[in-house]
């Protein structure tokens, strides 16, 4: 659909499509892979003088190849539902993390699980390395799947809480190494 930038047909294609309008988006997962990581950038801080988070992150021909399959379904779905102007945005190699990035839930660097050998807080998002901060968010996943973060991301909010509690009233590491 070419439209002329101004006149009648520009305001006639205006009110035709002001409520005809739908977007479809995908959500996919993304393994770990070795090459992914973050770490405190040595050169670079914030105004307060923190280091800032560096990540580099390299999508795989796995991930894009997951994302081409899902736009073409999506192409599908909305030509069967007699879309006149269909959208595909165009996936190739050049789309890195950050720059067109596939997706926008992004986690990891602070692992959660039973054990000081193999995670950095647990399961109570408590750092295992400093027993007074505990990490409340996305970065305890140890990876992502397909489906929205948010109803685990409260679960684990729930469960911080509820070990700031214990920590409180006890102030101590509220569980053990498995090592």
């Amino acid at each position: 659909m070419e439209l002329s930038p101004w006149g009648q047909e520009f305001k006639d294609k205006l009110l035709f499509y002001t409520n005809r309008r739908i977007d479809m988006q995908q959500q996919n997962g993304v393994l770990p892979k070795k090459g992914n990581y973050m770490y405190l950038d040595p050169n670079y801080t914030d105004v307060f003088g923190d280091p800032l988070l560096h990540v580099t992150y390299k999508f795989s021909d796995i991930d894009r190849n997951i994302v081409k399959y899902a736009h073409q379904q999506c192409k599908e779905i909305l030509e069967e539902m007699g879309a006149d102007y269909i959208n595909v945005p165009e996936i190739d190699d050049s789309v890195e993390f950050g720059k067109d990035s596939l997706s926008d839930h992004t986690g990891g660097g602070v692992i959660i699980g039973d054990d000081s050998e193999t995670s950095a807080v647990n399961t109570y998002s408590q750092m295992w390395d400093m027993e007074n901060l505990f990490v409340v968010g996305a970065s305890s996943f140890p990876l992502h799947s397909k489906s929205n973060p948010t109803g685990t991301l409260g679960a684990l909010t729930y469960r911080a809480a509820e070990g700031m509690k214990k920590y409180m009233k006890d102030n101590k590491v509220l569980e053990k190494s498995n090592s």
